[in-house]
């Protein structure tokens, strides 16, 4: 008796040196679960021990140097416990020594437990289609909208029952676990807003607990028409497309479009001009004398006497022999004809073509022009 005395008395010092935390709230909000503390002397080595404690099974105890603690993980972790009620208790550790426990308010997600807190989760959303004969409301199962409810529920025999109400009738339904949705179909009376309230309860296997949800208003969403400003974008984005998509249609068309082939008489230049034996001479645009070389016999110095008794000189040198008759005589000032006899002259042995006679001509007082002569062709 004395030592269980002194050993409740040094603990009750050892609880003393540590303060407790302060605060300890639990929240549950849809599937997040929490607890939070506040602690005022926190040091290096201050840590807190977060136990849970339910009405089935072995107390949950993790240690942890935060402020807060997530309880999602445990609570999900079966329908039992989600089904179960809990509080929390948090004791401050700072070194071997520890301060008194401080418990949070009771919770638990099942409405037919007495507790301080009960949680409850949010309705999927839901779609309120209105049809010529009413409407049609539909969700999806919490047991399939819910990944934590689908691991945590093992049979079939769990149920989801809700209710749609339209402000004057109200309308039960059931949606087993084997259904992904559920959906329920109902009319509006005139006159009236059309849009509806829904409450619902999950049940578990045994129908002896049920977990609530929150209760959510959907109206039906009334079908309206474009502004203005937004179909003249619309327009305007279309015109665009259109318009791209004309011009890579004759992009790809001048791509692989065939060319028209050229004139025939083109073509024959072309090949023509392509072909590897075609010669031809360039005009030049430079000017050239013939030159002839004959034999120094063929070139005699010709003395006559115009009627005048003017001698005239002819340098003479002709490819081809041939009698030389009448030479006429062209100055630049004078129009005069002189008749030359050349009676006499040896004949020249004639070529295939005449060629052109330069003749000195004495005008008087040493002037001396040059003259050309044609020879008579004979018959």
């Amino acid at each position: 008796m004395l030592l269980s005395t002194v050993l409740l008395f040094l603990f009750s010092r050892a609880a003393a040196n540590v303060p407790p935390p302060t605060n300890v709230m639990l929240s549950c909000l849809n599937l997040h679960v929490a607890v939070t503390w506040e602690y005022s002397e926190q040091g290096p080595q201050t840590r807190f021990i977060v136990q849970i404690e339910g009405s089935e099974g072995e107390p949950y105890e993790r240690e942890t140097p935060d402020h807060q603690y997530d309880l999602s993980d445990y609570i999900w972790a079966s329908e039992e416990r989600y089904m179960d009620f809990h509080y929390v208790t948090v004791t401050a550790v700072e070194g071997g020594n520890q301060s008194e426990p401080v418990s949070s308010k009771t919770f638990s997600f099942n409405d037919l437990k007495t507790v301080k807190i009960k949680c409850k989760l949010n309705f999927p959303p839901v779609d309120v289609d209105e049809e010529d004969s009413g409407a049609t409301v539909s969700f999806r199962n919490p047991l399939h909208y819910y990944s934590q409810l689908k691991h945590a529920v093992k049979t079939a025999a769990t149920s989801f029952e809700f209710t749609v109400s339209s402000g004057v009738e109200d309308f039960d339904s059931v949606c087993t676990a084997n259904q992904k949705n559920c959906k329920h179909d109902i009319s509006f009376p005139e006159g009236v807003e059309k849009c509806v309230n829904l409450t619902g309860m999950l049940y578990d296997r045994l129908h002896v607990s049920k977990m609530l949800f929150n209760k959510t208003r959907v109206c039906v969403t009334p079908l309206t028409e474009l502004p203005a400003i937004a179909f003249a974008i619309m327009l305007f984005l279309l015109l665009v497309l259109i318009s791209v998509i004309i011009f890579l249609i004759c992009k790809a068309k001048a791509w692989t479009m065939k060319l028209p082939s050229l004139p025939q008489s083109l073509e024959d230049f072309k090949t023509v001009k392509n072909h590897r034996d075609w010669e031809y001479d360039p005009v030049s645009g430079l000017d050239y004398s013939l030159l002839t070389v004959v034999p120094a016999e063929a070139c005699k110095n010709l003395s006559v006497s115009s009627e005048d008794g003017d001698s005239l000189t002819e340098n003479s040198c002709c490819p081809s022999g041939g009698e030389l008759e009448g030479y006429e005589d062209v100055a630049e000032d004078s129009a005069e004809t002189l008749s030359i006899d050349l009676e006499g002259v040896e004949e020249m042995e004639r070529s295939l073509y005449d060629c052109p006679h330069n003749l000195q001509v004495d005008m008087g007082d040493g002037d001396m022009v040059t003259g050309y002569s044609e020879r008579e062709r004979q018959s």
